[in-house]
């Protein structure tokens, strides 16, 4: 188990690219959090990795009831294009 940080990048309703100087393998699943008001736990799976750069992950909601928070997230950023810290 380990800690991680890391900014999101092209954040959509089932992945997201996380720009990180330390990345996962290929495959690898991890648990990550949106430090978002309020926080939204996503369950990920490592797509693509571009060293030095982040990784492509695919992703899903973890709890059934936080999908609503991370939907008003989307819809917020649809017209911001910043980044999300993780």
């Amino acid at each position: 188990s380990a800690l991680l940080r890391g900014s999101t990048r092209d954040i959509s309703s089932n992945g997201m690219f996380i720009e990180a100087a330390d990345t996962l393998w290929i495959g690898a699943g991890f648990m990550a959090r949106l430090n978002v008001d309020p926080p939204v736990k996503v369950e990920c799976s490592v797509k693509r990795v571009e060293p030095g750069l982040g990784m492509g992950v695919s992703m899903a909601v973890a709890e059934s009831d936080q999908q609503k928070y991370y939907q008003d997230l989307l819809v917020s950023l649809a017209g911001n294009p910043t980044s999300t810290a993780l």
